[in-house]
């Protein structure tokens, strides 16, 4: 910035002090530059070279400013800049804390039903949205599939457990003061006692998600455009990794059950499915439609914050039509709700 200054200064003003000046301070930039070069380069770890992985790790930091995580963030709030960490964090927190109040989505009237003298949160769920238009559609495509199965969460033996601790990975980083990766992995023997009695008798039983495996570590990452604006970051959460076991067993319960009613063309967090997968299906049909003297179009749309608006209640009534049980929609309303957070 100094060499800038008196860049400008002797370009505005070539006089042979400010000449001389300008010279004298490129000199020290340009010594200092290749000293810090030489420093670098002899403290570069050769593996982080040879190994595939890790050149790209070690590489892109310098070639795109997505993933150098380790710059010092600046925001400009109406005019003030925000340079010191409790401000930013601050700001960050009350900024995702509003993100999608800001939004202001309503659903229309119309299709609500009056829940007010119901109590239990899920009984009123239901009540609520009864007569949603996406409500009908599900009754009516179970009637056609003749399936009136109920869904209700197992409990799990110690090899359940055993093997989601053996699953984990120990690269990823867990919740700040929480229990390291690592360490639950290597007394993965010990554990996996005491966490197959919270599933079953705390979990399950009590139909209550714990709210100490709610806390999470938010930390902002810059996706695009100007980065001195906080809605150009978006946040990475990071959860304790023990409820990332319990998290595991859910999915896997859900989706064996889910399965039967999702459409072979829903590519999207579905194993087996890919963004491969959905292409390859639109490229036969389009290949089709031509073969026949046809015309193909496509509609390609991104949400704006796709799963931080999904109305939970709407959530809750899709799932009992689909055939939850109310202990198991109680356990899901529980896992969703009171979650809270810091931004790190």
């Amino acid at each position: 910035m100094k060499r800038s200054e008196l860049s400008t200064k002797y370009y505005k003003n070539s006089t042979h002090k400010n000449l001389s000046q300008y010279k004298k301070h490129k000199n020290f930039c340009s010594r200092l530059y290749k000293k810090e070069r030489r420093k670098y380069y002899s403290n570069l770890d050769i593996k982080k070279i040879t190994d595939n992985k890790q050149f790209w790790n070690t590489l892109k930091p310098f070639i795109s400013d997505k993933c150098n995580l380790s710059s010092k963030i600046t925001l400009v709030e109406e005019g003030k800049i925000i340079s010191e960490d409790m401000e930013l964090a601050n700001t960050f927190q009350n900024f995702f804390d509003n993100a999608v109040s800001s939004l202001s989505l309503q659903c229309e009237e119309k299709f609500l039903s009056d829940a007010s003298n119901l109590e239990n949160p899920v009984d009123a769920a239901i009540e609520k949205f009864k007569n949603h238009p996406s409500i009908s559609l599900i009754s009516k495509h179970l009637v056609n599939n003749k399936d009136k199965s109920l869904f209700a969460f197992d409990s799990v033996n110690e090899d359940d457990i055993l093997k989601e601790l053996n699953n984990l990975d120990s690269k990823k980083n867990g919740t700040f003061k929480g229990i390291p990766t690592k360490s639950l992995k290597v007394a993965s023997e010990e554990c996996k006692g005491y966490l197959t009695n919270v599933w079953n008798e705390e979990i399950v039983a009590q139909c209550c998600f714990p709210d100490e495996l709610k806390l999470a570590d938010v930390t902002p990452i810059f996706k695009k455009n100007d980065p001195i604006s906080a809605k150009n970051y978006r946040p990475v959460s990071v959860l304790p990794t023990v409820s990332k076991i319990f998290e595991r067993i859910m999915q896997k319960q859900i989706v064996n059950f889910m399965n039967c009613h999702l459409s072979p063309y829903l590519c999207g967090y579905r194993k087996g499915f890919s963004t491969q997968t959905a292409l390859l299906s639109l490229l036969e049909k389009w290949k089709k439609c031509l073969d026949k003297n046809g015309y193909a179009g496509a509609v390609l749309m991104d949400l704006s914050k796709a799963f931080d608006t999904i109305n939970h209640e709407l959530l809750i009534a899709k799932l009992h039509a689909y055939g939850f049980s109310r202990n198991s929609l109680a356990l899901i309303l529980s896992y969703l709700r009171n979650r809270f957070q810091h931004v790190k």
